[in-house]
């Protein structure tokens, strides 16, 4: 193991910062302080600070708890939210938050306050409201609020693709290809029994065959290459829905790509199936949410119902082999059960 920097914590090589240091009360103080530096905020205590997310030695989010004064005002104390980076994403998502403000004013984003290249380091605000996973757990009539779902998700795909997509990748129907090629190796190498494996390996090779097609299909000039920003992994829990009823709130663009809209779309469609089967075991809201949805999106967008179909079908073939979505805090169902009704949602 390298040499640590003493100012930062930082490992030599390792490209990231150990924990501590963006823990402790002072050197996280002055992390942010760094950070922040060319920011309109200036931070004065650090209250708490807690890691709520790792993915060792690639990413880390860290929760915040601060006293800090903007623009001179009086100081107060916020909530912010910030992301280690190992790699260059740091980077593009700062400068994506910044731009999606000004293409997209009906879609709240987190305020990018500071990115330092050195620490690999983005502090965020965070957004106020409820999670649409959390409303889909309480009981009333929830299709209006999907419905604006689909509305800001159209604003997305429709607003001018900010200057710094340039640094997005791309991601079509052969990138797809390639996500169910990796959904395919981790059912061969799972316990599921041996009846799930040969339908949902057949239903493979489908669903690749129709993305083939997609890419090979022309869909005229809207549908150039690279034309759509994408959130591409959106799910009820990345979406926040204000108690004033302003904006959608979409939160963790660090797998933002540029491509289909109907991905996206298609997408949102399988976490809605999925957040269905966890919850009672069977489809029996998720048809009704969709159809608000697409009701919603297609009032300001268009979508191409054939595209959409396989997408969501791709997608639900890829979360069928995530064991964690069986984890018997979220999900009534266990793992053998909920990639069967999965794979079954992805047949139909």
């Amino acid at each position: 193991m390298g040499a640590t920097d003493a100012g930062t914590g930082m490992i030599d090589g390792a490209g990231m910062i150990d924990a501590p240091p963006l823990l402790a009360p002072e050197s996280a103080l002055r992390l942010l302080r760094d950070t922040c530096a060319g920011s309109s905020w200036r931070v004065r205590e650090v209250l708490e600070a807690e890691v709520v997310k790792e993915r060792p030695g690639r990413r880390r989010t860290l929760r915040y708890r601060v006293v800090a004064e903007r623009h001179g005002g009086a100081a107060r104390e916020v909530i912010w939210y910030a992301k280690h980076y190992r790699g260059s994403r740091g980077q593009r998502v700062f400068w994506l938050l910044r731009s999606l403000g000004a293409v997209a004013p009906d879609v709240l984003v987190p305020e990018p306050i500071g990115f330092s290249p050195k620490l690999k380091l983005l502090v965020m605000s965070t957004l106020e409201g409820s999670s649409l996973s959390e409303t889909l757990g309480r009981s009333g009539n929830t299709d209006s609020s999907v419905g604006r779902v689909g509305r800001a998700l159209a604003w997305v795909h429709g607003a001018e693709i900010p200057r710094c997509a340039e640094y997005l990748r791309t991601h079509g129907p052969r990138e797809e290809i390639d996500v169910l090629e990796g959904a395919r190796r981790r059912a061969s190498e799972s316990p599921l029994p041996a009846q799930w494996a040969g339908p949902f390996m057949e239903l493979c090779s489908l669903v690749e065959d129709k993305l083939a097609h997609c890419e090979n299909q022309d869909l005229g000039q809207r549908r150039a290459l690279g034309q759509t920003l994408l959130h591409r992994d959106l799910h009820p829990g990345q979406v926040i829905l204000p108690g004033d009823g302003a904006g959608i709130g979409l939160l963790d663009w660090d797998d933002a790509a540029l491509g289909e809209p109907e991905l996206d779309l298609g997408n949102l469609e399988a976490h809605l199936l999925l957040d269905d089967l966890q919850r009672r075991g069977s489809v029996r809201t998720a048809p009704l949410l969709i159809g608000a949805l697409r009701a919603g999106y297609l009032a300001r967008g268009e979508i191409s119902l054939a595209r959409l179909a396989t997408y969501r079908r791709a997608a639900l073939l890829r979360l069928a082999t995530l064991e964690r979505l069986a984890d018997p805090r979220i999900s009534v169902l266990d793992w053998a059960e909920l990639a069967s009704a999965l794979t079954k949602a992805a047949s139909i």
